[in-house]
């Protein structure tokens, strides 16, 4: 990790592989994204790797650079945010993401699986000042945001929907990311058949309609698209559907296998 506050950085072309997420800020600039140098200290706690924290996380000065190793011992899906004072505010401004770790073995369920997406729920602790918007830390510590989102904006999985057809098993690896609020994640029409929290596959729910996580904690969730439509995707604590915890998958005709 390189911390570049002391430098303009702008999201990169994408490249082959790389997160479809990437590519639809790419291409929508759903963020508005504009370069700004804001020099301070940034770390990286990286809840995927057990190591200590206070040597191989520390804080670092612009332009310093760190680096770690980790073993992928425990499969799930895992945060990372940055953990430099006020991890508060630097989790809600963004410096956060998701880590995936399959299971050496696999999921039961492998080979049955048509489509599979990483959905990150986040609260957001905005004031607005003309046409932009501020930090306000005074909300943030109230647990008052201004917007819960779903990939880092209101409308990313409104104007990019997820997709799949009548029949698919989807999965999904849903973390919620805080800072500091709980998710209910809820498919409008459809039942989960298969959870497994925090991703691993030894933690086995069934037949769950709504997923309850805490800030930090992650689910991998399965379900079957009953038949064609449009499948809300919702936080059941409509207060943060409301700000925004709202998207879609929509199911086309079901297709031959």
């Amino acid at each position: 990790m390189k911390n570049r506050s002391d430098e303009e950085v702008v999201i990169t072309e994408p490249f082959k592989g790389q997160s479809p997420y990437l590519s639809q800020i790419q291409a929508s600039e759903l963020q508005k994204h504009e370069a700004v140098i804001a020099p301070m200290p940034h770390s990286m706690d990286f809840h995927s790797g057990t190591v200590a924290a206070e040597d191989k996380w520390r804080t670092i000065a612009p332009g310093e650079t760190i680096e770690f190793e980790w073993i992928a011992n425990y499969a799930g899906t895992y945060m990372y945010h940055c953990g430099t004072s006020s991890v508060l505010m630097h989790t809600a401004m963004g410096q956060y993401g998701a880590v995936v770790v399959s299971p050496k073995e696999g999921y039961p369920t492998d080979a049955e699986v048509d489509q599979e997406y990483v959905i990150v729920q986040s609260e957001m602790y905005l004031s607005q000042m003309g046409d932009s918007y501020i930090y306000d830390h005074g909300a943030a510590l109230a647990r008052d945001p201004s917007h819960v989102v779903f990939n880092g904006h209101v409308s990313s999985l409104s104007e990019n929907p997820l997709r799949a057809d009548e029949g698919d098993r989807v999965r999904i690896h849903f973390l919620n990311a805080g800072p500091s609020g709980t998710s209910s994640f809820h498919v409008i029409g459809a039942i989960f058949d298969q959870v497994w929290a925090e991703g691993d596959p030894r933690n086995t729910w069934y037949g769950m309609q709504t997923v309850l996580l805490g800030a930090s904690s992650s689910a991998t969730i399965e379900f079957i698209v009953p038949e064609e439509g449009i499948y809300k995707l919702v936080d059941h604590e409509f207060a943060d559907a409301e700000r925004g915890a709202a998207g879609a998958l929509i199911a086309g005709p079901r297709k031959a296998k």
